[in-house]
């Protein structure tokens, strides 16, 4: 299963083979890293001062490292959609399917072929990249507290997280789950107080209602938070069903329920 980067700010972020070491922001300084992990000290300081520079600024202060994992190296789109579990949300009647297609890519160890990333370029010369789970069919499922996602998009609860490095390069990320299909989208700029923010909406909004794979599934319990805002680990059953350890140990043999 894909390691997913907790960063502060960004519940949904987007998963690439990286490792960054875990640091407490100095105040006004540039953010690098996953900062410190939940439950350590000062974990608690360090996140509201993140958020409290988010807030004035409208964005994070970042190093080019943190932009590294939204960079998507895309392949042919063809075989990739080819060999999906699930169906796509079809984009030929939204905006995208006036831009250019840069392809598709699914991470390697996404063994279920349930996150499917495509990128596209947009006549301003921006990259965009959509990304969406279908989570009916791999079982997972993710848990964000009402406050964190204050957009909406189509009524549905959505965060938008911006980042921007010292030299300028930065990254507006969009994130929200339509019933069981988790989406991202995000774009090679800032998008603070420009056209851009209302366009990257308008994109999102745009996409027609997804179909599961697994349509009868019973989804997974909702999460339960802890008391440092992060999902809590449930307990292992006492007995599991051969198929439930098959399931646990490799997605792709999750039957639809």
């Amino acid at each position: 299963m894909s390691r997913h980067i907790g960063w502060a700010l960004a519940a949904i972020a987007v998963a690439l083979p990286m490792t960054f070491p875990h640091a407490r922001p100095a105040p006004g300084s540039v953010s690098c890293g996953l900062g410190l992990p939940p439950g350590a000290p000062g974990f608690a300081e360090a996140q509201a001062q993140l958020a409290l520079e988010a807030k004035a600024n409208g964005y994070l202060k970042v190093c080019e490292a943190n932009l590294e994992r939204y960079r998507i190296a895309f392949r042919p789109s063809a075989p990739i959609m080819a060999d999906l579990s699930f169906q796509p949300v079809n984009l030929s009647s939204t905006q995208f399917a006036h831009f250019k297609s840069l392809g598709a890519m699914i991470e390697p160890d996404n063994t279920a072929h349930t996150r499917l990333y495509r990128g596209f370029l947009m006549p301003d010369g921006h990259t965009v990249t959509l990304f969406e789970q279908d989570m009916s069919v791999d079982g997972t499922s993710t848990s964000r507290a009402p406050e964190d996602e204050p957009e909406r998009i189509n009524g549905m609860p959505a965060r938008l997280s911006v980042f921007q490095a010292p030299s300028g390069k930065a990254i507006s990320h969009l994130s929200w789950v339509e019933r069981r299909r988790a989406y991202e989208l995000w774009i090679d700029a800032n998008v603070v107080d420009t056209p851009l923010r209302k366009q990257l909406f308008a994109l999102a909004a745009s996409l027609p209602p997804s179909v599961p794979a697994c349509p009868n599934e019973v989804p997974p319990k909702p999460a339960r938070m802890g008391s440092d805002g992060f999902p809590a680990a449930e307990p292992i059953p006492m007995t599991l069903t051969q198929a439930e350890i098959d399931a646990m140990s490799d997605r792709s043999k999750r039957p639809c329920k």
